[in-house]
């Protein structure tokens, strides 16, 4: 039998279409199939117990003969070994798609979306913000299998070693978190975060309470607050915050995602859902006259409907961020939280 001629890629690319599918021969189970409407694909045929059969290894010309001859020999050892190259195709394929579904980040934010219906949106945007930030810069798109305990100790103590020592502690503990809930689903077999639980390089910062705010530092606070134009350092909206902070007792939370349809200003009452209340229970708040002329004169800049927010950001939540009110208090010379403020009431 004469020996098959190989092809040449002039051969394959002067190829025309024909009234009926024609084949060009490279050898060794390697073929260009051309059809009557122009298409070139690459064939690779082999025998598996006996049976001829044939396997498809990508177009011509996106599949030069070179990486075709590439592909058959890959092909070759599979069916050497007893395998069925079309079915080893597939579990590739499915392998492939598995990995790229089991991220860090997408098994991170689908952690993240798994719990927000059981957190308070306050500890959402926490855990949220301390996975965007310190975590899925370097992790984000790493099989999360492939995760070490060293590589996640560089990652954890470059947000130990910028000062930031209480989020890089409790960055770890999301961490662990994450991938507890990753073996839990079958995506991953081991916790370098839990095994680093322990590790001396990360010492625990002494803890330190802000106080609350002296009674006879309030007329100074609202000496601040009620300051206006160029002496007024402060956004209206933030000192808007502020002022129903000390008005009506409710936590920075609460305040921060309002929307305006918890607000009846007729009725000067403030319905809270449980969502934002840290009791998990709808509260509703009588709302004193000072609160009440606030959001009158508040409404007129942020109210687009009752479902807008009464305090707006272009942040990631639409409204006004955690750190808001602290760093305004520190800015007018207050250093204590919006909690520290609740004590006054």
């Amino acid at each position: 039998m004469a020996a098959e001629k190989i092809l040449t890629e002039a051969a394959c690319k002067a190829s025309k279409a024909k009234d009926n599918i024609y084949y060009l021969n490279d050898g060794a189970g390697l073929r260009l199939r051309v059809r009557p409407d122009g298409s070139r694909t690459w064939i690779f045929r082999y025998r598996l117990n006996g049976k001829e059969m044939s396997a498809g290894l990508g177009a011509y010309p996106t599949v030069t003969l070179q990486i075709a001859r590439a592909k058959a020999q890959d092909a070759r050892a599979l069916a050497d070994n007893g395998q069925n190259i079309s079915a080893a195709k597939k579990v590739a394929r499915a392998t492939r798609s598995a990995k790229s579904g089991n991220t860090f980040g997408l098994i991170a934010r689908e952690w993240l979306e798994h719990n927000k219906a059981d957190w308070s949106s306050t500890h959402h945007e926490r855990n949220e913000g301390l996975v965007r930030r310190y975590l899925l810069p370097d992790l984000a798109k790493l099989p999360i299998e492939s995760i070490e305990e060293r590589y996640l100790f560089t990652v954890l103590k470059k947000v130990y070693d910028q000062g930031t020592k209480v989020s890089s502690m409790r960055t770890r503990t999301i961490a662990a978190q994450i991938f507890s809930y990753a073996r839990a689903t079958h995506r991953a077999t081991s916790n370098p975060a839990r095994d680093m639980s322990d590790n001396p390089y990360f010492k625990k910062p002494a803890v330190k309470h802000y106080d609350a705010l002296p009674k006879s530092n309030v007329p100074k606070l609202m000496e601040e607050l009620n300051k206006t134009g160029k002496a007024q350092k402060l956004d209206v909206k933030t000192v808007s915050a502020l002022k129903l902070a000390l008005y009506t007792g409710l936590r920075d939370n609460s305040i921060r995602g309002a929307k305006w349809e918890e607000i009846n200003l007729d009725e000067s009452i403030w319905t809270v859902p449980a969502a934002r209340m840290k009791s998990r229970r709808q509260f509703t708040l009588p709302l004193p006259k000072q609160a009440v002329w606030t959001l009158q004169t508040l409404k007129q800049l942020t109210y687009m409907d009752e479902t807008s927010y009464v305090f707006p950001s272009i942040g990631k939540y639409g409204y006004m961020a955690e750190n808001t009110l602290r760093l305004a208090l520190h800015r007018i010379g207050f250093a204590v939280t919006v909690h520290g403020m609740r004590s006054l009431i």
